[in-house]
């Protein structure tokens, strides 16, 4: 029996073209893909991924990965994902788990992946284009150039942590800023410094801006950056 490599496949930050060719190929050619999912409200299934790649009319089944993300059991989560991902890989299947973003950028596929690799399985990795990257598109940003700095930071615990940055870096990229639930606006405008704010880059319901009082405006999502430049 022909055991094939665990493959992971970067999807991008939710327009379903920004994959690759190579990662499109490789969910093409899987016998079962997996994706991050996330129960709430006792039944109900919420999953990012899922709604990048059901645009790929994918022949194979679709099959979710419940990562609740509770600190208290994490890494059972992971532990119990990667048993079931396990299962397909040993019966000879080829098994593709998929993450938005980038792979290995503020992804749980890296929590995968180590547990994969400290089994000994052999892993392909396909990369995706991460969220902040393409916020730098959509905004006509050159994010950095010449001999400037650039400090990316995901789930600041404090707006003091984000003005360190500020301090030590000409730019600066916060991820998934709704950790922070206090006015977003308010350390913008005193900050004084240009800023691009964007969230659900690449979907439907993406929304962008540089003007401080439309940022007063928003309820901060989970899939949401700011680039300070």
């Amino acid at each position: 029996m022909n055991i094939y490599p665990f493959t992971g496949v970067g999807i991008g930050p939710g327009d379903p073209e920004l994959i690759t060719l190579k990662g499109l190929k490789a969910l093409q050619q899987a016998d079962v893909v997996y994706y991050p999912a996330t129960r709430v409200e006792g039944t109900n299934v919420v999953s990012f991924s899922k709604r990048i790649i059901d645009h790929y009319d994918l022949l194979c089944p679709c099959k979710p990965l419940h990562f609740p993300m509770k600190p208290a059991s994490r890494h059972d989560d992971y532990r119990q994902a990667w048993e079931t991902v396990k299962a397909d890989i040993v019966r000879g299947l080829r098994v593709a788990v998929v993450s938005e973003g980038d792979l290995l950028f503020y992804s749980t596929f890296g929590y995968l992946l180590r547990l994969a690799k400290a089994e000994g399985f052999d892993c392909d990795l396909i990369p995706g284009i991460p969220a902040f990257i393409h916020t730098a598109s959509i905004g006509q940003l050159p994010l950095v150039d010449e001999d400037r700095s650039i400090t990316v930071m995901a789930r600041p615990g404090s707006f003091d942590k984000v003005q360190q940055a500020l301090d030590a870096n000409e730019v600066v990229v916060v991820m998934k800023m709704s950790i922070l639930r206090d006015d977003w606006a308010a350390f913008v405008k005193q900050c004084n410094r240009p800023f691009f704010y964007i969230e659900k880059a690449g979907t439907p319901d993406q929304f962008f801006t540089s003007d401080v009082t439309e940022l007063a405006a928003r309820e901060i999502p989970y899939f949401s950056l700011i680039v300070f430049q």
